[in-house]
């Protein structure tokens, strides 16, 4: 049996084939044709996009007979309005747009922040939906049928079935997190209906088979069932082994997000003022939160493309990533500075301040170039370890942390993090957790298998641990201290605190 996980991302869309013995046995990527800093996706790009990807997928199949379900997950807050014919109304808003607005504002202060976060338990925020759903209603040429978000529109596609699962729900500020429900009192205080908003199924319902047109056009039979995914954070937490309270994701990309598995609600208001969501888990296991930085990974691609342009050549005539140089030259002991890496601004949990600069503190004459590399890893794993520092203020205390994306392949930098967390990190040896938290999915759907992380346990592959130094744990402890003072100097400074 094959199971297709379908992985919509911000720039590109992805389908993975693997069997249910957990090998994966085809791959196809396609970036959007979106110039750089384009805010906008036509919604048909992103539909012949994914068909293309499912396509080539299918196409490298040895047996496309074998394929029993695709299942699609995708990034949130973005969705494509739809006639009641289907047909899209607007190009789709990405998710990283600013989509602030006086209309957005009067709503929040006349239903109040409170109410949306005990109800949505998360911030009010324009980077929502809802936000976006404002804005469509006052552009679009005809009436809205219904607001599908990404993953659920491309099922809608496949099956005709309008969709979405909790976990996408809840990144509208619409979706009653406790009872499990659309708000009927935020939707109209938003002046939105009910049947504007699809249903919503639990994460990896099964809709229904291919509708017969899209099956022939993707080469596959009609008994295909089309699964709806969840938002990629849960998929890739599925796909890491998070199974219970303790469990967290570390995933490191552009974005550096931890995942964590707690049992209940914290019932603190702080915490969601702090700007951390709550989100049930598959299988009713428990909730989620998302505590990321925003800069993440894009602070080493800036270092790599500004200061170490000169290894280019070093790294091609070797064959191998500039990375991979990187972490060889890189010093083995702490270094003396401390990075605040805000050069995109301070964006995430449990501070958004876009005024924040980065910071290089400490440096002198005897700074080279590694030291700098190394002091960029660490000021990153700081900032995840403030966030780490204020979940378990509320309660929320992640005992084992899985490592997932492109971070997780430089070992230089899971020692720096095993060693600042004071945790054992656990890197996962699946480059395409996404895509494959999808298929799992998918085959918990067609086998009617109700425990999908025990479906899951087959297919997680995870490395050597990486254990913490105690000698570095007590180096970094002190360390951390001071970084937490400057970043506090630099977030007064930031918002004219004096």
């Amino acid at each position: 049996m094959i199971s297709l996980g379908v992985d919509i991302g911000g720039t590109g869309a992805k389908c993975v084939a693997f069997r249910d013995d957990g090998e994966q046995l085809a791959l196809s990527y396609v970036e959007y044709p979106n110039p750089p800093g384009k805010v906008n996706l036509e919604a048909e790009v992103l539909s012949a996009s994914v068909v293309q990807v499912i396509r080539e997928c299918v196409d490298a199949l040895p047996d496309k007979n074998e394929v029993a379900a695709i299942t699609v997950s995708s990034f949130g807050e973005s969705f494509v309005p739809v006639d009641d014919q289907g047909r899209a109304l607007t190009d789709i808003i990405m998710y990283f747009a600013d989509s602030s607005s006086k209309e957005f504002d009067a709503l929040v202060e006349k239903v109040g922040a409170e109410k949306f976060m005990q109800t949505a338990r998360i911030m009010p925020d324009a980077s929502y939906s809802l936000a976006k759903m404002l804005y469509t209603l006052q552009v679009a040429e005809r009436p809205v049928w219904k607001f599908l978000l990404i993953a659920g529109y491309i099922c809608y596609r496949l099956s005709g079935v309008p969709a979405t699962d909790v976990s996408l729900a809840c990144r509208t500020l619409l979706y009653d997190v406790e009872k499990r429900c659309w708000s009927q009192e935020l939707l109209d205080a938003a002046g939105l209906r009910i049947d504007q908003l699809p249903e919503v199924y639990e994460t990896g319902s099964d809709l229904g088979p291919l509708l017969p047109d899209v099956a022939q056009k993707l080469g596959l039979s009609e008994k295909v069932r089309v699964v709806i995914g969840a938002h990629d954070q849960i998929v890739n937490a599925l796909a890491c082994g998070v199974h219970k309270p303790g469990d967290a994701m570390d995933g490191t990309g552009t974005t550096e997000c931890i995942e964590p598995l707690y049992a209940s609600i914290p019932e603190d208001a702080g915490y969601t003022r702090e700007n951390y969501a709550c989100v049930p888990y598959v299988d009713g296991r428990g909730y989620v939160t998302y505590a990321y930085n925003t800069s993440g990974g894009m602070v080493v691609k800036w270092y790599r493309d500004q200061l170490a342009k000169h290894l280019r050549q070093q790294a091609k005539e070797e064959g191998v990533s500039i990375y991979d140089i990187l972490n060889r030259v890189c010093p083995e002991e702490p270094t003396d500075l401390i990075v605040l890496p805000y050069l995109q601004g301070m964006g995430g949990t449990p501070d958004i301040e876009t005024a924040a600069r980065g910071v290089f503190w400490g440096v002198s004459m005897h700074t080279g170039l590694p030291e700098l590399y190394r002091a960029i890893l660490e000021g990153l794993t700081f900032e995840m370890a403030y966030n780490l520092e204020r979940l378990e203020h509320y309660g929320v205390a992640p005992k084992r942390l899985y490592a997932c994306g492109g971070g997780a392949r430089s070992k230089v930098w899971l020692q720096i993090k095993a060693d600042i967390w004071n945790r054992e990190i656990l890197p996962v040896e699946t480059p395409e957790t996404g895509a494959l938290g999808s298929a799992i999915l998918g085959f918990a759907a067609v086998t009617g298998e109700k425990d999908k992380c025990r479906v899951a346990e087959k297919f997680v592959r995870i490395g050597e641990a990486v254990k913490p130094n105690p000698a570095r744990v007590a180096i970094y402890k002190e360390k951390f201290e001071k970084y937490k003072r400057l970043r506090s100097m630099l977030l007064d400074e930031a918002r004219g605190v004096r």
